[in-house]
């Protein structure tokens, strides 16, 4: 029987405790693969076992002392025992048939020379990376056909696939009716009032900014809506600390008609999809693909995406979903958001529509 085994970049553990989308599909995606024997070489953090037999997964869980990185990769800037070395040892010891290597380019590479008997690689691509030609028999794997012709303009002759990420339906799935308010309740949110939700990385790119300054516009339309935020604002000295300042000063502004909920766990996010009234995607860049939007069409709870790069893949406007031009047109966004909020009947049909087409 065939082996397959998954491996990333050493940034998040998996499963993850917070959001990471690529380790989060890693870690799903094995549970599903009994008949291949699944292994997941990665990353150690503290409270994970370095072996460990999971959900039929086998962990490989790769430690990198503080002291090697302090001296050798810190100070003295080199780094002879690298993850990759690491990560190869223990797939010459696991000997998989299929080496799954998920948006890591150089790790792809070195993976590929290091590892000693034949196997299929793949290289999975979540984003918009710089990537060399792949060596013989090697496949591009990418979540959108406009992820994919992105690689295909830059490695032509690739042999470059489409995997469209997918979502448990029976986890992210329609709430009755009737759970609506204690749901909210149990979160402690408002029961009276339509919730506009976001739900991601506070970035620049993902454009979350856009949506608060265009929620403070909306307020001067209607007065029964509410705006909860998930995701963590990082307040750092860099750009996305300036940015994650800039969010929460913004959301102050806003009073009680504004929650932030940081991080939550990825086992209960689909609890924020079913409690919220419209889900919005306020991307100000190629988004790759969109987990976001179908996670929350899953949970039959409406989409409003920017037309950015692979979000009119998976929504078509007015039936499972709906598309916005440009998030930084704050006036405009909030006209679209008042008009979806004021549409109740329209809203239901693409509720029906989205769970379906999921």
């Amino acid at each position: 029987m065939k082996k397959v085994a998954m491996i990333a970049a050493p940034v998040h553990p998996v499963p993850p405790r917070k959001g990471a989308a690529v380790e989060w599909w890693m870690y799903q995606t094995c549970r599903r693969l009994a008949a291949f024997k699944p292994h997941i070489v990665f990353v150690a953090a503290d409270d994970y076992p370095e072996f460990e037999i999971r959900d039929g997964i086998v962990f490989h869980r790769v430690r990198i002392g503080r002291l090697y990185r302090r001296v050798f990769q810190k100070i003295l800037g080199i780094d002879p025992y690298s993850y990759a070395r690491r990560a190869a040892r223990r797939l010459n010891a696991i000997r998989p048939n299929i080496v799954h290597v998920h948006n890591a380019p150089m790790l792809f590479a070195q993976l590929a020379a290091l590892y000693q008997r034949p196997a299929r690689f793949i290289l999975h691509m979540h984003n918009e990376m710089p990537v060399a030609p792949l060596p013989s028999g090697a496949v591009l794997v990418t979540v959108s056909r406009y992820l994919k012709d992105w690689y295909a303009a830059r490695l032509p002759g690739t042999d470059i696939r489409i995997i469209t990420n997918g979502v448990d339906t029976d986890v992210f799935r329609p709430l009755p009716a009737a759970e609506l308010a204690p749901l909210r309740a149990r979160l402690r949110l408002p029961t009276d009032k339509k919730i506009i939700l976001y739900a991601g990385r506070i970035s620049p790119e993902k454009g979350p900014l856009a949506l608060v300054r265009a929620f403070g516009a909306l307020r001067q339309l209607r007065q029964d809506a509410f705006l909860l935020l998930v995701g963590e604002a990082r307040t750092g000295n860099d750009r996305r600390g300036d940015y994650g300042r800039a969010l929460l000063a913004a959301c102050d502004a806003l009073g009680g008609d504004c929650y932030h909920a940081s991080t939550v766990d990825p086992t209960h996010m689909q609890e924020y999809y079913q409690a919220a009234d419209l889900a919005v995607v306020p991307s100000e860049f190629e988004e790759p693909f969109g987990m976001v939007a179908i996670e929350a069409m899953a949970a039959g709870t409406p989409v409003l995406a920017t037309r950015r790069g692979g979000l009119p893949e998976i929504i078509t406007d007015g039936v499972t979903g709906f598309l916005l031009d440009d998030a930084k047109n704050h006036s405009a966004f909030a006209q679209r958001l008042n008009e979806l909020l004021s549409a109740p009947a329209r809203l239901e049909a693409v509720r029906r529509a989205t769970r379906e087409y999921v």
